[in-house]
């Protein structure tokens, strides 16, 4: 399986990476949940001092949760459109798929895909 570190701003990781690992998530495998404590047990070992911080990831970590964590940013629709956490997402996630390519996971029962969904009915609708 491939992996591989990337540097990652500090305060993303506390402020946002953080707190995607510790949202109850659904309908999600044993797996997937196991990830998710592989994560957070990465992002608590970290060194607040430093302004970036170097974290491993694995192609099982992007393919389940990175993709899905970093794209909630960079939605059109997102409330972060122009912030700072849309900047570092992208970039992240630019530099994630260079290395890994597009994800194969199915996320049609994932929260940001149901998002993604009324949205486009909503502005149908209207």
């Amino acid at each position: 399986m491939k992996k591989r570190t990337f540097k990652i701003p500090t305060n993303f990781i506390n402020d946002e990476l953080c707190h995607k690992v510790s949202i109850t998530y659904e309908h999600e495998t044993e797996r997937a949940y196991a990830l998710l404590d592989i994560l957070l047990s990465k992002y608590m070992n970290i060194d607040n001092r430093k302004k970036y911080n170097s974290i491993e990831v694995t192609e099982e970590e992007y393919q389940t949760w990175y993709v899905y964590f970093l794209e909630y940013y960079i939605d059109d629709q997102s409330i972060f459109v122009g912030s700072e956490e849309e900047k570092q997402a992208k970039y992240l996630l630019r530099r994630m798929r260079n290395f890994f390519g597009a994800y194969t996971y199915d996320e049609r029962h994932r929260a940001g895909a149901k998002f993604k969904l009324l949205t486009s009915i909503v502005q149908a609708v209207h």
